[in-house]
């Protein structure tokens, strides 16, 4: 549901703060042919094809590189599960003979309508394992796509993250969504992430805050170093962490310093609709009203979405326009419109 288009819905727009120039040049480093083949060497499952394979999907001229890497699993994984099949595939023919060989003449109907199901389920295996023979996968090549075309002819891609309840979808997913979002691997300027909050809560507001504070040092950080996965939650549960570069020394201080940056920004989002509750209270308590119990921003403005102990215009789906919060080159400016 776009936000721009719909009047009871809260929208919070987050862009990619921009990485300093020397992780850029670090990431233009890893992209160089010899840091991706370092990277395929590190990997257990896949490995690069041979580029001659893949010349052939060029069109036009034969002298461009591809736009795309491709991959397949390696044959010491590959190679023991094709003859894994082939046994089981033998022993499916072998047992198809045998049935033909001793029919049940006493109940051929019974007979033939087991045969049936038993060619059926062996034709439908074998079609399940085909495309397992030889699997690849392929992943844009975003260097070269700037060489062929540059960044300015890159398209602009606009992500939409939709919630509704920070208990039923957990805090901690969303915000490290839109983190993984933030960090990839595509010019800042092209892309932007939104978070569509159908339930207009104060604490998606506040996370999204939080997650525009910590962007930027994590997508400095995954840039830089190229780490994968680029949720921060995944990536820091691995035993080990795979980078670019041969900075162990850099690496391991960058590491540790985003690591207690990450266990702090946490607490920060786990704490929010403790922090927002208490500063709710704490405000209505010092104001005497009518006995509404508003819930109040960090600035002492009041929420103008769905409140903690809602009330006409403050419920969820029936409350005032949109808050829009927009991150440009790591500066806030916030936009309320109706």
């Amino acid at each position: 549901m776009a936000a721009a288009v719909t009047r009871r819905a809260n929208a919070l727009r987050v862009e990619a703060p921009d990485g300093n120039a020397e992780s850029g040049r670090a990431s233009l480093a890893a992209d160089s042919p010899a840091a991706k083949r370092a990277a395929d060497a590190k990997d257990d499952v896949w490995v690069a094809a041979d580029e001659g394979d893949t010349s052939g999907a060029i069109a036009g001229d034969g002298n461009r590189p591809p736009l795309f890497r491709t991959f397949k699993v390696k044959g010491s994984i590959l190679h023991p599960y094709r003859f894994m099949i082939l046994v089981r595939l033998v022993a499916i023919v072998a047992f198809f003979a045998w049935r033909v060989k001793h029919k049940n003449h006493d109940g051929v109907w019974l007979w033939a309508t087991s045969m049936v199901a038993d060619v059926w389920f062996g034709f439908s295996w074998l079609l399940n394992q085909l495309p397992k023979l030889n699997p690849v996968k392929r992943v844009p090549d975003l260097a070269a796509l700037a060489d062929h075309s540059g960044d300015a002819n890159l398209p602009g891609i606009d992500i939409f993250v939709t919630t509704v309840d920070p208990v039923d979808e957990p805090l901690l997913y969303t915000v490290n969504t839109i983190l993984s979002i933030l960090a990839t691997d595509y010019p800042v300027d092209k892309y932007a992430c939104y978070l569509s909050d159908d339930g207009g809560t104060l604490v998606h507001y506040e996370a999204m805050i939080e997650v525009a504070n910590f962007a930027v040092l994590w997508v400095p950080f995954c840039r830089k170093y190229c780490v994968e996965p680029r949720s921060p939650e995944n990536y820091f549960g691995m035993k080990t962490q795979q980078y670019a570069g041969s900075m162990a020394g850099e690496f391991m201080r960058d590491h540790r310093r985003v690591r207690r940056e990450y266990d702090e920004f946490k607490v920060r989002v786990d704490s929010l609709s403790t922090t927002i509750r208490q500063r709710s209270d704490a405000y209505n308590s010092s104001k005497k009203g009518d006995g509404v119990r508003a819930t109040w921003m960090a600035d002492g403005t009041q929420w103008p979405g769905t409140w903690i102990e809602q009330v006409d215009n403050h419920r969820r789906g029936q409350h005032a326009g949109i808050v829009q919060v927009r991150v440009v080159s790591c500066t806030f400016r916030l936009v309320n419109s109706s």
